[in-house]
């Protein structure tokens, strides 16, 4: 008897496309494909596999016979080249898939650095590159990390943590776009795990040895860039799909192309772009939803996320910009138009889990 269900075809294998497939397998005929030869691993993971916190093994949540299991195919290595929209099919560097539904969940890649001796300074993103960092750390004992985003500061904050030489750089004085009470509280609490902190620190060049920045040079032959994502919108782009930094989408992450969606990191809703494995397995879940004929929603403008610096843990709620209030020592609220609309929490998770359902559904806040 033949398969009469609808075919969907994720292009990606990372937290967003895994989620999705996962919700869909069942109900539909699903087909995971990745440029990648490994089956899903996860990349929040990689700075405490660096550290030595993680065997590799332990990045991998699934078994090899999982996808097969929930009745996935999955294509790994695998390039997507093309969409052709008028057939409805997938032109891959195997051949042609055919799909009812396509999802691009093709992620972003690490921002890599500008400055002249740019060849001497690594990205991490995936694997591969953590490998090679983790390689040279054993042997070298110290870092430098570029970036004060939330990548940079975890890898930071675990090798740190491990024992090793950690110094961080970072253009602005201020970070996690957070205002410089803030910051300064998360330095604190970085600084007595041992890292060494240069920030308002622009970096003109590298070499083999060092950093030249205009606050001077700093040594360390080990150094990584972790200071933002491009997302990975060229297939889209060349199957003529409407992008700006990320493939273009609507509330129910429609591109311009019938029975095409993309959610996650490659995304773009009213110029934002989650950038974050939590918001993509949200989008997994809504879409699927949807796919599956139930009525759902995310909001876009509502984000929510935690961190683990070395031991210290920050929430980010909802709209952080502007004047904030402490509500006590490890709570900053900010308003608009005197209703709390967003949260900073520093080292009481379940506090935030709490913070967020009561700012998301408007409830009185002590």
């Amino acid at each position: 008897m033949s398969d009469t269900r609808k075919r969907v075809v994720v292009v990606g294998n990372g937290p967003g496309g895994v989620e999705l497939a996962k919700r869909l397998s069942g109900e539909f005929e699903v087909t995971v494909i990745d440029r990648e030869t490994l089956p899903h691993y996860s990349k929040p993971l990689l700075s405490h596999y660096i550290a030595g916190f993680l065997t590799e093994e332990k990045l991998f949540p699934y078994t090899p016979d999982w996808y097969e299991r929930k009745g996935i195919d999955p294509r790994l290595g695998v390039e997507a080249r093309a969409i052709d929209r008028a057939r409805k099919v997938l032109v891959t560097s195997e051949g042609e898939i055919p799909y009812d539904v396509l999802v691009l969940a093709t992620g972003a890649r690490a921002r890599p650095p500008t400055a002249e001796g740019s060849e001497h300074i690594l990205t991490i993103r995936t694997l591969e590159d953590a490998r090679l960092i983790k390689e040279r750390l054993e042997e070298e004992g110290e870092i430098t990390v570029l970036g004060g985003g939330f990548i940079g500061l975890e890898l930071a904050g675990n090798l740190a943590k491990a024992g090793y030489g950690v110094r961080l750089v970072h253009r602005r004085e201020t970070l996690l776009g957070l205002d410089g009470e803030l910051s300064q509280r998360i330095m604190e609490k970085l600084g007595e795990a041992g890292v060494e902190f240069h920030l308002g620190a622009n970096v003109l060049s590298a070499d083999e040895e060092g950093l030249n920045t205009d606050r001077g040079y700093i040594p360390g032959g080990l150094k990584v860039c972790a200071f933002g994502i491009i997302p990975n919108k060229e297939l889209a782009v060349r199957s003529g799909i409407h992008a700006g930094r990320g493939i273009l989408i609507d509330e129910r992450f429609r591109t311009s192309a019938r029975d095409v969606y993309a959610i996650g990191d490659c995304a773009e809703y009213s110029g934002m772009i989650s950038g974050t494995a939590k918001a993509a397995t949200e989008h997994a879940r809504v879409l699927a939803n949807l796919l599956l004929g139930n009525e759902d929603s995310y909001d876009f403008a509502f984000r929510s996320a935690v961190f683990k610096f070395a031991d210290f843990n920050v929430a980010l709620i909802g709209r952080t910009r502007g004047e904030g209030e402490w509500l006590d020592d490890g709570v900053k609220v900010f308003r608009e138009n005197g209703k709390i609309v967003g949260a900073v929490v520093l080292g009481n998770v379940k506090k935030a889990f709490r913070l967020e359902k009561a700012i998301r559904e408007g409830l009185p806040i002590d």
